[in-house]
Formats: C-alpha cells, sequence, structure tokens
C-alpha cells in the first residue's frame, strides 16, 4: 500500500513539474503580429475607458492597444528600459518598452509624432485636487513607427 502511496505521489509531483516546466518556456505574444483590440489616439482610448463600467475594464485589460499621438516625454535608463510618455489633454499615457525594444528605439523629442502598440494593464483614476489627470498603462510596447525631423 505505501508503495501505491509513494507512486502516486511521486506521479502528482512530476506531473506539477511537468506543468511548471511547460508555462515557464512558453513563448512570449508577438506584439508586432497581433491585431490591435483598440486603435486610435490616447484621447480616444480614455473616452472608451471611461465608457466602459468594471468588469468591461476588467475585460480590456492584457489586451493589445495601438494609438497614435505625440511625445511628451521620453526617458530612457541604461539600455534595459525606455518610457513614453504620450501627449493628451485629458489623460496621461505612459508606455514601457522592454530590453529588447530599447535597443531599437532612436531618442525621441518632444512634439514628435510615433505610433506604437502594447498591452494594456491598467487604468488609475486622477486624483480630485491635486490636478493629476488618470493615467493609462501600456506595457512590452513596440515601436511602429515614429516620423524622424530631417535637417
Amino acid at each position: 500500500m505505501r508503495k501505491k502511496i509513494g507512486f502516486g505521489l511521486f506521479m502528482f509531483a512530476a506531473t506539477f513539474a511537468g506543468i511548471g516546466v511547460w508555462l515557464w518556456n512558453k513563448p512570449h505574444r508577438n506584439l508586432s503580429e497581433e491585431t490591435a483590440s483598440f486603435s486610435g489616439t490616447s484621447e480616444e482610448l480614455f473616452d472608451h475607458i471611461s465608457s466602459l463600467n468594471d468588469s468591461g475594464r476588467l475585460a480590456l485589460i492584457n489586451s493589445t492597444i495601438e494609438l497614435e499621438g505625440a511625445v511628451l516625454e521620453f526617458s530612457k535608463t541604461d539600455d534595459s528600459t525606455a518610457t513614453v510618455k504620450l501627449a493628451s489633454s485629458k489623460t496621461d499615457v505612459i508606455c514601457t518598452f522592454n530590453s529588447a525594444e530599447v535597443e531599437r528605439i532612436p531618442a525621441l523629442m518632444p512634439n514628435q509624432p510615433i505610433h506604437i502598440r502594447g498591452i494594456y494593464t491598467g487604468f488609475e483614476e486622477g486624483l480630485p485636487g491635486f490636478d493629476m489627470l488618470p493615467t493609462i498603462t501600456l506595457n512590452r510596447c513596440i515601436l511602429l513607427d515614429a516620423a524622424t525631423e530631417s535637417n
């Protein structure tokens, strides 16, 4: 009887170890090949999110969003992360790029047109009385197009 219980526990542990290895090595999403569930400007995205109820906002999380707009701020740290804040009068849109994408991003200038795609990870309401705009965050962004100035 002990051998059967021991064998059963071994099979149980081996199954979970196999599932863990499979999940660890599962390929990442390829955003350049995914179709966006929303495409537009940051103002249009804000209006869309504002029109949704709580369950609609939860359903939007982890979906692919494609935005066009102008760069408000750009920061790049030690070739491992880059952050772009898009210009908008209604909301702050913060786009974070991963280390693989950071290497191919040029230095972006304020008011430069940009076209990006990323994974929507959340929406935070602004704080009344503190002049803080609501914030929309996109992670693992990729740069689809950025207009460059010619001199």
